[in-house]
């Protein structure tokens, strides 16, 4: 077991347990610190961010209407500490037609590395909360009666798989969008600064025996990317909210409590909010905890929602969506509205809720 304390640690009684050192783990840890409470996060691994493979990942700009820098210091970080990348534009492909691009004048959303080393976004919000006073026990669990569950999903109903490499060539990004890349889900190529990303998040199909990896693959092969033949990595997601469920003890946040964006991944955000929820609950501001909460209930059933008709769509509906945005001069508003709760959002929750394979726990 490896515990860590930061220079100015101090044990003070009766501790706030975390399990799980995740986004929203971590969220939580630093928020109660702040609070002057004293916090141990246990976690599993031998250190942070493991179970991450130094991928990219998009960090969304349209579910939350805060700026980045603003929404990362409401929840306890220092933006400017992270290596975030931000992303105007991006191509989106097709196997039925030619593909289109979208453009933004504000960033559409921004790239972040996941993973342990120092240019992990995992990385750069533990060493934030270190410098906060956080004491972590590595290759650790917690165990009786601890306060809060960061521990992440517990039933897979999505998948990823990708691939990491080297490359010279420029900056961009790429959506690959069909039912023979990823069944009900993406594909996508992101390259920045020499290192690039090639991944699919699909949803397992019966009668489907095509790799939506090795699909993807060939798709930008075919398009005179020279890709290398390299170790793939893989994870899963789920697709379980917890709408019913009242916030008590021990607190469930993050994907262990289904606080996630269902539609396209881009949860990272919602996983802080949160870990700020619990936060604040234990530190006894009730109120702000269940405003945080509330919020979090109504983008979680629209993004649900969204995962309902996103999946009903054919591949020449998605190619005409994907054009409404390319000749958009504000893609990002469409995306924000999109998770505005509102009253056709609350006509097509209360219709759709209970038509998936995973209910609402």
């Amino acid at each position: 077991m490896l515990t860590m304390f930061s220079s100015n640690q101090t044990e003070t009684p009766d501790p706030i347990i975390i399990a799980g050192a995740g986004i929203a783990g971590l969220t939580a840890a630093i928020n109660l610190k702040k609070a002057g409470r004293n916090v141990v996060v246990h976690e599993k691994q031998s250190a942070i961010g493991l179970s991450r493979h130094g991928d990219y990942e998009g960090l969304e700009n349209w579910i939350f209407e805060e700026e980045m820098h603003d929404y990362f210091s409401d929840h306890g970080f220092q933006f400017g500490k992270i290596d975030a990348h931000p992303i105007f534009h991006f191509q989106i492909h097709f196997s039925i037609k030619e593909p289109v691009k979208v453009h933004s004048a504000k960033p559409l959303f921004y790239l972040v590395k996941r993973g342990s080393k120092p240019d992990c976004l995992d990385k750069q919000l533990y060493e934030q909360c270190i410098s906060a006073g956080v004491r972590f026990e590595f290759g650790s669990s917690a165990h009786g009666d601890f306060h809060i569950d960061s521990t992440g999903s517990k039933k897979a109903a999505a998948f990823i798989k990708g691939i990491n490499f080297q490359t010279n060539l420029e900056d961009q990004v790429h959506l690959l969008l069909g039912t023979d890349f990823s069944p009900k889900g993406y594909a996508y190529m992101i390259i920045l600064n020499g290192n690039a990303t090639i991944a699919a998040a699909y949803k397992k199909m019966k009668n489907v025996n095509k790799d939506p990896l090795k699909q993807t693959i060939e798709f930008f092969q075919n398009k005179g990317f020279e890709i290398p033949s390299v170790d793939v990595f893989g994870s899963r997601g789920s697709f379980t909210i917890p709408m019913g469920k009242k916030f008590k003890h021990p607190y469930q946040i993050g994907e262990a409590g289904g606080f996630q964006d269902y539609l396209f991944g881009f949860g990272m955000r919602i996983a802080m909010a949160s870990g700020l929820a619990a936060a604040k609950r234990l530190a006894g501001e009730t109120d702000d905890a269940k405003r945080i909460l509330r919020s979090l209930n109504r983008k979680c059933k629209i993004s649900f929602v969204n995962r309902i008709l996103y999946e009903r769509l054919t591949d020449q509906q998605m190619a005409k969506i994907a054009e409404s945005f390319s000749h958009s001069n504000q893609p990002l508003a469409i995306l924000a509205h999109a998770y505005k709760w509102n009253y056709k959002n609350i006509i097509r929750w209360s219709k759709l809720k209970d038509q998936y394979e995973i209910r609402p726990a």
